[in-house]
């Protein structure tokens, strides 16, 4: 009976072991690729290969925003976006990342005639955080945190500007600011003439992008004019690139300020100072001098009363020189005239005025700042208000 009993289970010991071998394998669920919680498409799905996820590199590439280029004849694959530039070749397994050459756990190949690179590797090194979930079988680049710690960054160094600004603290604003700036030293003289003012300074931060190395951003800076010389309240709009300096610490690299955007308030257009008589006839006969310049074509009237530092001085020169006064006519009038500001060697004059040279009249109205040059009162700028 024992005997039995052991012959019986040594049977079905086999019988099951033979249904095991001839079950087919479990297969197993493809690999999901997420950025942001949106699932990235590939036309061939992604490979798992000596424990490196390998996907498509175009796909991978312009959900990330970088440009691709394929080079056919290298075999190499290239993605640029803003001043990130990753580089990588089939078969081997060196990658460049802005240049520096980084060492790939496993090069990108072909597969069915599509080029499969590391995403892990190409996640980060364009600055994204990765995780895997093996039981769900995804991968997900998370852009939104690396963004909000992007921007918390970006945000305080602007503190500095605003604080630094507000004090003006040359020492202190100046360490927001990379000490290998290409534009270092221009920043720095821009600063000294912002504080020869009193001024209210405000700052933002929007739109920012992570970029492997770099953070772009937009920001703005806003300046009032509390009291002292006259100067425009303005907001200046950059682009800005944020590096790492040799501490680690994240500073603003670059700026290209784009737009300068001018704000004239009520309280400006309302002023009506005290003026002494001999001061504001000498400030029209300036304004004067201007028109009858213009209408007369009369280049050296007109330059006569454009101050030397202002933009308009080489503008003027040039246009005149150019012939402008054969191709345009000119009969400006002034119907309005107000001074609304007069401090020391600056003056502000509320002009509406018209241009009827062609049959058809033009009217503006124009803020028109001017200041004291060799006792002589210039035309320094011109704000247009809508």
């Amino acid at each position: 009976m024992n005997k039995k009993i052991g012959l019986l289970a040594i049977a079905l010991l086999f019988l099951f072991a033979s249904a095991a071998q001839a079950a087919p394998a479990k297969k197993q669920d493809s690999i999901r690729v997420y950025l942001d919680n949106q699932e990235i498409q590939f036309q061939a799905a992604p490979i798992m290969k000596n424990g490196v996820t390998f996907v498509q590199f175009r796909p991978l590439f312009q959900a990330l925003d970088y440009k691709v280029d394929w080079n056919r004849a290298k075999q190499q694959v290239t993605g640029t976006f803003l001043d990130q530039k990753l580089q990588m070749t089939i078969g081997q397994n060196t990658a460049y990342v802005n240049g520096v050459k980084t060492k790939l756990q496993v090069a990108p190949f072909t597969d069915a005639g599509n080029t499969l690179v590391p995403l892990r590797f190409v996640a980060e090194a364009t600055g994204l955080p990765v995780t895997w979930d093996s039981k769900a079988r995804t991968i997900k680049i998370d852009r939104e945190s690396a963004i909000v710690d992007a921007s918390a960054k970006v945000e305080s160094l602007y503190n500095i500007i605003e604080k630094a600004g507000n004090a003006k603290d040359l020492n202190a604003v100046m360490t927001a600011y990379h000490p290998k700036s290409p534009s270092y030293k221009e920043i720095q003289e821009e600063y000294r003439d912002q504080f020869k003012y009193d001024l209210s300074v405000s700052a933002d931060v929007w739109d920012v992008t992570v970029a492997g190395s770099s953070i772009h951003a937009f920001t703005n800076v806003t300046l009032d004019r509390k009291s002292g010389p006259f100067t425009w309240d303005v907001t200046l709009h950059y682009e800005i690139l944020v590096k790492k300096d040799a501490s680690g610490a994240w500073k603003i690299y670059d700026q290209n300020q784009y737009e300068t955007e001018y704000f004239v308030g009520d309280k400006l257009l309302e002023a009506r100072p005290v003026v002494p008589i001999a001061e504001q006839k000498a400030l029209q006969e300036s304004i004067d001098t201007q028109y009858k310049g213009f209408n007369e074509e009369n280049g050296p009237l007109l330059m006569s009363v454009i101050h030397p530092d202002s933009v308009f001085y080489g503008m003027f020169q040039e246009s005149i020189a150019e012939g402008i006064f054969d191709e345009v006519n000119f009969m400006l009038k002034a119907e309005t005239v107000q001074t609304v500001f007069f401090q020391g060697d600056d003056a502000v004059i509320y002009i509406e005025e018209s241009d009827n040279a062609d049959g058809e009249t033009i009217q503006s109205t124009s803020l028109y700042w001017l200041k004291k040059h060799e006792g002589k009162w210039l035309i320094y700028d011109v704000l247009e208000v809508e």
